[in-house]
């Protein structure tokens, strides 16, 4: 491990020592930043199969207190991160409940404030969960690379007071990424999945029908190798967005007359676009710009 992965596990296991004999609650996605706090947590609490040299606790004993993993399955998220999750939590033996949120009648036209209303919402679904297990704290994902963009949701994070070691850390993507290499787990290699609301411009009506039609382009595309994918819709335009890594451009163009036709699958929509620039995170947050809203951290 390089001696800046090593520092960062030894802050991350810092944050998480003083949870030790506290029951806690993890906000659970299958994706690589709580993928990385469930093997640490499962771990410190003695639920992590011994003998993994780069998990935090190293006698691996039982702790009072336990860890819980939530998993909140919505319209607004791939159908797939379920499974995963389940396999997962399995894999490191703590125990995981999936609850069901429809968060739509509250952002049903796509506002910009739309990933504030979601996590408030998520977040205080968690809460309540939490606190019927008796838990102390709830524990996300956020790391200090989302500090740094437009975060909405982050506002809610620290209104409900959910802990995120990652961030507090000052652990990045790129280190959470390092270190679930470390341990040989196939979420490192996973793109990041946003809740597919982010796929439609603000202040548009968001469509189920639409959203599911876009998880099943956007997993074919990564089946082509494609890695980086968003599929950005505009309804009142009739327009579809392609963005992909810079260097796969050329692939989509070897490929055009596959992809559009991927792309026609998605109802309702006639024009067909490749963003030259490339995938961006966030890429629909440059319109709230040219409205002069400010981007700031919570």
């Amino acid at each position: 491990m390089t001696p800046d992965l090593q520092a960062a596990l030894t802050r991350l296991q810092e944050q998480l020592q003083p949870l030790r004999g506290h029951k806690v609650a993890l906000a659970f996605s299958a994706g690589s930043d709580s993928t990385l706090l469930l093997t640490q947590l499962a771990a410190l609490y003695g639920t992590a199969a011994a003998g993994n040299d780069h998990v935090a606790g190293n006698d691996h004993a039982h702790t009072e207190g336990g860890v819980y993993a939530f998993l909140v399955s919505s319209q607004l998220h791939p159908y797939a991160d379920v499974a995963e999750a389940q396999a997962l939590c399995q894999q490191f033996k703590v125990p995981l409940e999936v609850l069901t949120l429809n968060e739509l009648p509250a952002i049903a036209n796509n506002p910009p404030e739309r990933c504030y209303l979601c996590k408030k919402e998520l977040m205080s679904l968690l809460w309540r969960q939490a606190k019927e297990k008796q838990c102390t704290h709830l524990i996300d994902g956020t790391n200090a690379s989302d500090l740094l963009v437009y975060r909405p949701g982050l506002r809610a994070i620290k209104e409900l007071q959910v802990f995120s070691p990652l961030a507090e850390a000052n652990i990045t993507k790129a280190q959470v990424r390092g270190l679930l290499e470390e341990l040989k787990l196939a979420a490192a290699q996973k793109p990041s999945a946003p809740c597919l609301a982010t796929r439609f411009a603000y202040n548009s009506t968001l469509n189920v029908e639409t959203m599911r039609q876009i998880e099943e382009v956007e997993t074919k595309l990564h089946a082509l190798g494609l890695y980086n994918v968003r599929v950005r819709v505009y309804p009142q335009e009739h327009i579809v967005r392609l963005e992909v890594d810079p260097e796969a451009i050329a692939q989509v163009v070897a490929q055009r007359e596959e992809i559009v036709a991927l792309l026609r699958s998605i109802t309702g929509y006639l024009y067909f676009c490749l963003d030259l620039e490339g995938f961006t995170s966030g890429s629909m947050d440059k319109a709230l710009k040219l409205e002069g809203r400010e981007f700031k951290c919570p």
